[in-house]
Order: C-alpha cells, then sequence, then structure tokens
C-alpha cells in the first residue's frame, strides 16, 4: 500500500512496516538533505516557511532538483489561514510551479482556505499534474481540480463522522483520482484505516481501493 504523503523523517514518527511504501516530502531547506534518505521523496518549500528562505535558497532548491532525483516537487502551495505574507507565498508557490514544469514534475500541494488561487495557477501550467494533499475544498472545487488532472489525497480526517463535507467529497469523487496519506499522522502505518474508510464510504471492497490508489500513486509519481 502506497502512502502518498508521509512526513517519515519529522520526530516521534513511528517505523513503517517493512513492506510500505510512501512519498515522503520536504517543507524547506532544514530537511532538504533528510528526506534524500528515503526512496522516494520530493523537495519543495512549504507555505508556513516561505518567509524563511531567500532567492537563493530557491535557486538552491532547483539545483538539488536538478541534480536527486525526486519524484516530485512539494510539499508546497498556499495556506491563507495562517499569517503568512501572501505577496512571498505566491511568489515561492509560482517559482515551485515553473520548477514543475521546466523539470516534468509532478507537485504536491498544500492548500488552505487558498484553492480558488491554486486553481487560477493551475490553469497557467496545463502540463503540470499532481496531489493536493490533505483536500479540504469544496464539491465543486474537487470537481475542478480532477478535471484538470489533478489527484486530491486524503488522510484519517475523512475518519471523523463530524468532517461531513469531506466525507462526501470522498464518496462522490471517482477512486481514479484518490490518493490515501497520513501527512503527519504518528503512526504511518494508520494509512491502512484510511483505506477501509474509503472502502466504507464508497461500498466497495477495501482491495478495489488499495489497488486503485496504488495505481494512482505509480502513475502520478512514475513509481518503478
Amino acid at each position: 500500500m502506497i502512502n502518498s504523503h508521509a512526513h517519515l523523517d519529522f520526530d516521534n514518527m513511528e517505523i513503517v512496516a517493512e513492506n510500505a511504501v510512501a512519498i515522503v516530502p520536504s517543507i524547506g531547506k532544514q530537511n532538504w538533505i533528510d528526506v534524500q534518505m528515503y526512496p522516494y521523496f520530493a523537495l519543495g518549500i512549504h507555505p508556513w516557511m516561505v518567509e524563511s528562505h531567500s532567492q537563493d535558497d530557491l535557486d538552491y532548491l532547483e539545483y538539488l532538483i536538478k541534480c536527486n532525483n525526486p519524484v516530485a516537487i512539494g510539499e508546497c502551495g498556499l495556506d491563507y489561514l495562517k499569517d503568512i505574507n501572501k505577496d512571498i507565498q505566491l511568489h515561492v508557490f509560482k517559482f515551485q510551479l515553473e520548477l514543475a514544469d521546466r523539470y516534468s514534475l509532478p507537485i504536491i500541494i498544500h492548500s488552505v482556505k487558498a484553492t480558488e488561487d491554486v486553481l487560477f495557477l493551475l490553469k497557467q501550467y496545463p502540463q503540470t499534474k499532481g496531489e493536493i494533499h490533505g483536500f479540504s475544498g469544496s464539491e465543486s472545487q474537487a470537481q475542478q481540480l480532477t478535471n484538470l488532472g489533478f489527484y486530491l489525497g486524503f488522510g484519517l480526517q475523512i475518519l471523523n463522522q463530524k468532517s461531513t463535507k469531506i466525507r462526501q467529497i470522498v464518496k462522490n469523487c471517482p477512486l481514479e483520482f484518490i490518493l490515501i496519506e497520513t501527512d503527519d499522522h504518528q503512526n504511518p502505518n494508520d494509512l491502512q484505516r484510511v483505506a477501509e474508510e474509503i472502502s466504507k464510504l464508497k461500498e466497495i471492497p477495501i482491495d478495489t481501493v488499495i489497488t486503485q490508489c496504488d495505481n494512482n500513486a505509480i502513475s502520478l509519481f512514475n513509481l518503478k
């Protein structure tokens, strides 16, 4: 089973099962080196970290991408819930969109209260595909993103019975556009619980969920 977004390098993370496969995204220069110890990693700058990165850091990010074969750009994006300069967020996100386009890599996007701006920007890069991880937008936005060829990542938030909007989106979203993840949850092996919940919501066998979500991740990230 493939975990499309797991911060395995974070402190206090539990050990993953030996047969587990995960995409390990970076959040900025502080862990660009650390994530490279994993077979499948992504390099990028999280929107929470943009104010601590200079243009030299952006240039160094491009150098690392050219030299170290990440499977994706990210984690990057926009977060308008946080009190972080929007102009800087937009500048750094656009830079990473350009990297994804230039190096033909998928992009892993963090989007909170910013999905309309993310959609607007993605339409400027029609060749670029990727994942909106921890999707939290609306049903309409979900449809627009999948129409652009983007996958939607869902994690343990769908187990919360009060998360009615997201649970309904999972139920309605074609399985061909769903990825499963644990993000910064302490136990990445709880990915099984996410797959089980999708199986219940969609009323389909769990083996079908796992096989399709794995194939989605293999296709998006060009996994071998």
